[in-house]
């Protein structure tokens, strides 16, 4: 049985762990969840009986072990904000790089994949174990930070996992999205070439 260790984790990367553990468990299998966080263990809980998983739980010494079974499909793709307190800010490892999103759309072959692939490769940012430091949207990349956008609360998320978020204010009043982004702070060209600049490196994807 595979086993997820969240201790020394705050909220929401227990309930990232869980998500992910779901996505990678076959249905009908089982898997067991480690948490010393009575308040992550709260919320994951809460979030399993929400989507209707099996659980069971057992405590000893101030750790939780979840046994989790998948017993229904992929749970519902829900903002860990949604499950975790404003005041659960965690500390997890953030790495010298930033992602440059300059697109709504990864890649130059059919726009309906390339919108999907996009929303994916944020997706997969936010399960990093390092994340970066700082993400910076610019030309139809601002998109993706509006709040029609499939990712808008990925990135809330994100930001609460203390990754600095920077949107393109020209972009924003081009593409008239002024009413549409209320996610990060809104920048200039100028702040934006200095943060790619001093970045250890810059992902473009």
């Amino acid at each position: 049985m595979k086993t997820v260790d969240a201790r020394g984790q705050l909220c929401p990367a227990p309930l990232i762990m869980t998500k992910r553990a779901l996505d990678e468990t076959a249905k009908g299998d089982t898997f067991t969840l480690i948490t010393d966080s009575r308040v992550s263990f709260a919320n994951v809980s809460r979030y399993l009986n929400d989507n209707a998983v099996t659980f069971s739980f057992s405590e000893n010494g101030g750790e939780w072990t979840l046994v989790v079974t998948k017993n229904t499909a992929a749970p519902a793709e829900n903002s860990a904000a949604a499950y975790c307190p404003d005041n659960d800010i965690p500390h997890l490892k953030k790495g010298d790089f930033t992602v440059a999103i300059s697109s709504d759309r990864m890649g130059s072959g059919d726009p309906e994949l390339g919108t999907l692939l996009m929303a994916n490769f944020i997706k997969a940012i936010r399960d990093l174990d390092t994340l970066p430091s700082k993400m910076v949207f610019y030309n139809r990349g601002i998109f993706m930070a509006a709040k029609s956008s499939p990712v808008y609360g990925l990135l809330n998320d994100l930001e609460k996992m203390g990754v600095s978020l920077y949107l393109c204010g020209t972009c924003i009043n081009h593409y008239r999205l002024a009413a549409e982004t209320d996610t990060g702070t809104v920048s200039n060209m100028f702040e934006i070439a200095q943060i790619m600049a001093s970045s250890g490196k810059v992902i473009r994807p």
